[in-house]
């Protein structure tokens, strides 16, 4: 009997480091699958790849689960080899392995391999350079995106109101120390793109006033840009939980405040809420976020603080 040649193809790299790493992929009927690489062999990747469950699969996109864990877990205990050799977005051939993956240790990754959330790409910067406008994106990984980009509504409208309040006492803590006239309003985004493809991704602008399009003095840094560098200061107390006292007391007020609240709002509808900026001055994009564990247990200890 002829063997069915079992095939997927790749839908978002999950992480790139001097090539693809880790790689998703679906196959003709919808199948989830993750693919990590073992090495490379000349013109060919050698890549790990197990099926996955679509909500462990977002769990792991977001930070809260590990890669060992997620392969481990493979549906029925299968596991395959791929070795890619054509251009990406091809589809790949599935080669089905004998054996427990639970015993091929030298195949496997750490047991704290859990993926950055910063994005890879450079979607701010290169919008922000062709707009000539500061751009803000923001990526979401909510429960119901397990299977497509998409987001409650009602989660969206709470999330976009609370990061614009945010950035609104961030720019007004900025401008009171810059002691210079500045827009009373220039802490205003618009959204200028529901979702860009590939994940459940918000772009916003800096706001112009009614009627005028966008636009910026030419190398002026801008209070919108200060207060974003202000916000990303915030948003370190993810990255060192044990010091986010210590981190939101510089900003203890206002701006502490609302942050607290906006991962009150990511801890109730377990989303992670990553993010990148960029000005068309500035050489690159800046990045920052919160996953939805680190959102609930910061939530907790920084409530009523």
């Amino acid at each position: 009997m002829k063997t069915i040649k079992r095939t997927i193809k790749p839908v978002a790299v999950l992480e790139y480091y001097d090539g693809i790493q880790i790689f998703e992929g679906r196959d003709p009927i919808g199948g989830h699958y993750i693919a990590m690489l073992l090495e490379s062999l000349g013109k060919a990747e050698h890549f790990l790849a197990t099926g996955a469950d679509p909500e462990r699969l977002r769990q792991f996109r977001v930070g809260d689960l590990d890669l060992r864990t997620l392969l481990l877990e493979a549906p029925g205990g299968e596991w395959f080899f791929i070795y890619a050799d054509v251009p990406y977005g091809e589809p790949l051939t599935l080669i089905p392995q004998e054996g427990n993956l639970a015993d091929q240790e030298d195949l496997l990754p750490g047991k704290c391999l859990v993926l950055d959330d910063a994005p890879i790409d450079d979607l701010a910067r290169d919008r922000a350079r062709e707009v000539d406008n500061t751009v803000f994106e923001f990526k979401l990984a909510p429960p119901e995106s397990a299977y497509a980009p998409r987001v409650r509504a009602d989660a969206l409208s709470a999330i976009l109101a609370q990061i614009q309040l945010v950035v609104k006492h961030a720019y007004r803590s900025a401008t009171k120390e810059r002691k210079h006239r500045a827009a009373a309003d220039g802490y205003l985004m618009d959204v200028v793109v529901p979702a860009a493809p590939g994940s459940f991704r918000v772009i916003l602008e800096a706001a112009a006033p009614l009627g005028e399009p966008p636009s910026r003095p030419a190398l002026d840094p801008g209070d919108l840009t200060i207060a974003l560098k202000r916000m990303d200061e915030v948003f370190q107390s993810a990255d060192e939980p044990d010091r986010a006292r210590e981190i939101l007391l510089k900003h203890k007020g206002d701006l502490a405040d609302a942050y607290v609240k906006l991962l009150g709002i990511l801890a109730e509808k377990n989303t992670g809420f990553h993010y990148s900026w960029a000005d068309p001055n500035l050489p690159r994009a800046q990045y920052g976020g919160v996953s939805a564990g680190v959102a609930k247990t910061l939530y907790r200890a920084l409530y009523n603080q």
